[in-house]
């Protein structure tokens, strides 16, 4: 595989563990992961999720001869961004690594369109309010529910203000309360649990008790109504 990749101008840095990798990784940047996942020692999955729970995350491609469904589903669901069984064809690994690299590259590039109107962006977030997508500071998407979106943008609406409850739980088309909503302390408790993915995050939506809930940065674009 390193022979394979070199031929095709990548620059290579090979590791036989998980422990090796992640001391290759302190000193040296790189953008993607191709992982087996039977390794000595910590299994390729454990190492996947780790390297997903890190800032600036590489783009994981697992190549492993595991390749049930329940194999394949496990390795998608904790954050691979492409899983190829083994044996694998040479030219599929190759196309499916530059699949990887691209999506990285498109996701890390700035949109001059988003940039001009219907995003929030806040401490390297970004809600796209057309989209219904939220961004993390490292470009990864974190999909969030009907109602968790609709309390984050309101939340935006108002920056480092006091919104109350009564508010998050007015319906965003017409302000009419909503009947049978889940509780707004719950959703909140969600919302944050995505936002603390990232270092500081679950910090940033305080509760102030008898009141409502603030967000506690400025936010530096508004999206257009």
């Amino acid at each position: 595989m390193c022979d394979l990749l070199s031929r095709h101008e990548y620059e290579v840095v090979t590791a036989s563990s998980g422990q090796q990798m992640d001391r290759i990784l302190t000193t040296t940047a790189v953008d993607a992961v191709v992982l087996d996942i039977m390794l000595p020692g910590e299994g390729g999955f454990s190492v996947c999720n780790r390297l997903r729970s890190q800032n600036h995350s590489p783009g994981v491609i697992v190549v492993s001869a595991m390749a049930e469904e329940s194999d394949v589903v496990v390795g998608l669901e904790i954050g691979a961004d492409d899983y190829v069984a083994k044996p694998y064809r040479s030219r599929e690994l190759l196309a499916r690594i530059r699949a990887v690299l691209r999506r990285r590259q498109a996701a890390m590039r700035p949109n001059p369109d988003e940039d001009r109107a219907n995003v929030y962006r806040f401490d390297g977030w970004r809600l796209n309010v057309v989209t219904r997508q939220l961004f993390d500071p490292y470009s990864r998407a974190v999909e969030l529910s009907s109602g968790e979106f609709n309390l984050l943008k309101t939340l935006l609406a108002s920056p480092q203000q006091i919104v109350p409850r009564a508010r998050l739980a007015q319906d965003p088309r017409t302000g009419e309360r909503r009947d049978g909503s889940p509780q707004i302390n719950v959703i909140v408790s969600r919302l944050r649990a995505k936002l603390a993915r990232v270092q500081g995050g679950g910090d940033l939506i305080r509760t102030v008790r008898g009141q409502g809930y603030l967000l506690t940065v400025a936010v530096e674009s508004l999206a257009n109504d």
